[in-house]
């Protein structure tokens, strides 16, 4: 192969990074830089907007997409980030869909 040719395949080869991270996801986002404590408008500031949002009660989450691609809540109270992770959203989502005994219980 001429000089010429190997020097034109390696400057196409180094362009194709630059296009693959080009444009961007806008949901997608390095949650790592969200912590508990910010505000919405903060988290929104530094991630941009959610993919999506959910509220369960007086909870909101956010979803962003990580990294790598695995979808990651942050949990909103009362203007605040309370958590970030599946585990909470678990939780919220779990308490939520199961029926609610007490009332049922005090109606005896």
């Amino acid at each position: 192969m001429p000089r010429w040719c190997k020097v034109v395949v390696w400057i196409a080869l180094s362009q194709l990074p630059g296009c693959a991270s080009g444009g961007g996801d806008p949901a997608r986002a390095d949650v790592s830089n969200a912590a508990v404590g910010m505000t919405m408008s903060q988290v929104i500031s530094i991630l941009g907007e959610p993919r999506k949002r959910e509220s369960y009660g007086p909870t909101e989450f956010l979803f962003y997409t990580s990294n790598y691609g695995a979808d990651v809540p942050i949990a909103i109270v009362d203007g605040k980030v309370t958590s970030i992770g599946r585990a909470a959203y678990d939780i919220v989502v779990r308490s939520k869909a199961q029926p609610d005994t007490t009332a049922a219980a005090s109606r005896k």
